[in-house]
């Protein structure tokens, strides 16, 4: 009996430490393991082409989530609602926007979120709740609308090109060319006569550089010449008019002694008129030397530079 009581037990304490062991690991898978994520939305106004569920979601290059869903926005047929989930805490700012890009050459394409700065307010969202993420056009969509238009202009540039390289402009060309190495030969003509006229008007310079060092020293002789002779010249005018002053004087005096003899009744005119008379002759004889040195110069000018060498004879001299 005691061993039928035995086995219950134990029966009992197996099914019921496998029943609790179940039911922890329920619990750690459920909500131990459990991973954390915030949710977003992005709204793409072009196709999302090579876009699927669980594609890949970038921040700056580094895989922060994917895709859960994709569809149509019901409000706006015209852009795809793309819901991304992100790693909880992954630091989505307002100012961050969603561009789609494609991944190697598989086709296949990703979400990349790029922008934001330091500072900027976090955005967060949950499953129930989630929040916008802005977006922009992928460099693949604005090719593929610009596409059209460039091809046009290529179109246009190949025609233009076209009819630059007819056969008639390319005759053009060629007597344009020719023209051209006409034009070249004559200007290394005119280069060589430059050439030649620059090496003539050198020596010119140089000719002219000695005939303006030649006026130069004659410049400095007569200059020295005038320094040496002048102040004599000068000495000698300076001279003679002291001369006539002191005869104006004498004469000024003995008029002024003769008015006072005759105040005085002093009438012997011979004693009066002999000193007078000395007085004239020798003014007459200074007024001479006077005039003789006048006349000198009004014959001889080049004697006040030069000296008064002897004055060239007349004929029958």
């Amino acid at each position: 009996m005691y061993s039928k009581i035995n086995y219950t037990l134990v029966g009992l304490f197996v099914v019921l430490f496998t029943a609790a062991l179940l039911g922890f690991g329920f619990w750690l898978a459920k909500y131990g393991f459990e991973q954390k994520y915030d949710y977003y939305v992005l709204y793409f106004n072009e196709p999302v082409d090579g876009l699927t569920l669980d594609s890949g979601v970038k921040l700056q290059g580094v895989d922060v989530g994917k895709v859960t869903d994709i569809s149509i926005d019901p409000k706006d047929v015209r852009r795809v609602r793309v819901l991304i989930r992100l790693k909880a805490g992954t630091p989505i700012t307002r100012d961050m926007y969603g561009v789609l890009k494609l991944q190697g050459i598989t086709g296949l394409s990703y979400v990349s979120i790029q922008g934001g700065h330091e500072g900027a307010k976090l955005l967060h969202g949950t499953e129930s709740h989630p929040a916008v993420i802005a977006t922009r056009e992928s460099l693949t969509h604005q090719l593929t609308q610009s596409a059209p238009e460039l091809l046009a202009k290529i179109q246009k540039a190949v025609d233009g090109l076209q009819r630059v390289l007819s056969k008639k402009n390319q005759q053009h060309f060629e007597t344009i060319l020719d023209n051209t190495a006409k034009a070249t030969g004559k200007a290394i003509d005119l280069e060589e006569k430059v050439i030649a006229l620059s090496g003539d008007f050198n020596a010119t310079m140089q000719r002219f550089d000695h005939r303006v060092a030649s006026m130069q020293k004659q410049i400095d002789r007569i200059g020295s010449i005038l320094n040496e002779k002048l102040p004599p010249a000068l000495e000698s005018f300076r001279n003679a008019g002291e001369k006539v002053a002191k005869a104006a004087d004498g004469i000024s005096q003995i008029s002024s002694q003769l008015e006072r003899k005759l105040q005085r009744g002093e009438y012997d005119l011979r004693r009066i008129v002999r000193p007078i008379r000395i007085d004239l002759s020798e003014l007459s004889y200074r007024y001479q030397e006077l005039a003789e040195d006048l006349k000198n110069l009004a014959r001889h000018p080049s004697s006040i530079l030069f000296g008064s060498g002897s004055p060239q004879k007349g004929p029958g001299e």
